[in-house]
């Protein structure tokens, strides 16, 4: 067999690509996901009085999505299967790709409006200490990267008696939470980038930005990185990427039981039913595995290397 691109005209980077390792025998086993939002849903309940500020903000559906597990295994078959060349995965029948479509559905984020740019030629102490009505210690502020364990205990629980300003601070201090764990990941161990910060002075300016339209860029670019051959792990919006291949990729997700996992919010705000949740909070749910096998990335190599195109979604 001669595996790879027939013509490399376009897809030019096959020498470097994780898919030339594995047919080498030289591949490194499943890549690590980075993620930090679990510590934000399980330690911290959502406080209704932030909801009006999350919801102008751009950042209400994606609250809702709460915690899912990451497959790293299924995670590892796609980015296996992804072409910086085209930004597609490539398939037996065929190329697709994560859309803005998919992202404002799945995690209900805003896909039109302004780009997602500004200076970050800050001084971080002053935005923090006006933003957040905190100052960061030299030690948990690293140029614009802060520590998210300091500003998860800053903010771990909003006061019963606190004014508009505290409610504010407390929302832009979650938003970053939901940033730093979920839509922006990086490698790093627990620093966040806080150069979104500015963005969040005015609530209702920050809902006229296009935050999905970063956040799957993010997700784009962390792809590419990843599918280098010496790549060891992945960061960024992962949870879109799995919810993605599920919904469109049906024969390799597991069943849901009908079991959903409790919301970490109420759902009734003074009598008034909240919206519901994105697409994605589906998948907040007790699965069955016995009729696929997952976190075993050579099962899902296996899948897709059969797949046929009435198994697409």
């Amino acid at each position: 067999m001669d595996p790879g691109p027939i013509d490399d005209s376009i897809l030019y980077g096959q020498a470097t690509h994780r898919s030339s390792a594995i047919w080498d025998g030289q591949e490194s086993g499943f890549l690590t996901c980075r993620r930090r939002e679990l510590a934000l849903h399980k330690s911290t309940l959502l406080d209704i009085r932030i909801v009006p500020y999350l919801r102008q903000a751009g950042f209400y559906g994606l609250s809702r999505v709460g915690f899912i597990q990451l497959d790293w295994h299924l995670i590892t078959a796609f980015v296996e299967r992804w072409r910086p060349e085209t930004h597609t995965f490539h398939m037996p029948c065929g190329e697709c790709t994560i859309t803005l479509e998919d992202v404002s559905i799945q995690l209900g984020l805003p896909v039109d409006g302004l780009p997602v740019i500004g200076s970050t030629c800050h001084n971080w102490q002053q935005v923090c200490l006006e933003l957040l009505g905190v100052v960061p210690p030299p030690d948990k502020l690293k140029g614009s990267r802060l520590s998210m364990v300091w500003l998860r205990e800053q903010f771990s629980e909003l006061s019963p008696d606190a004014d508009d300003i505290a409610v504010q601070r407390y929302a832009r201090a979650y938003i970053l939470q939901l940033m730093g764990g979920c839509l922006f990941t990086d490698k790093s161990n627990n620093l966040m980038h806080i150069m979104f910060l500015p963005l969040l002075a005015d609530f209702d300016s920050a809902g006229h930005y296009s935050w999905g339209s970063a956040g799957l860029a993010w997700l784009y670019r962390e792809l590419c990185r990843a599918s280098r051959k010496d790549a060891h792990d992945i960061a960024g919006p992962l949870i879109l990427l799995q919810v993605w291949a599920w919904d469109r990729f049906p024969y390799i997700a597991p069943r849901r039981l009908g079991q959903p996992i409790l919301d970490h919010i109420m759902d009734l705000v003074d009598g008034d039913a909240l919206p519901r949740g994105p697409l994605a909070t589906r998948w907040r749910d007790a699965f069955s595995v016995t009729e696929v096998s997952t976190h075993v990335v050579m099962t899902y190599r296996y899948h897709l290397d059969r797949q046929k195109a009435e198994q697409v979604k």
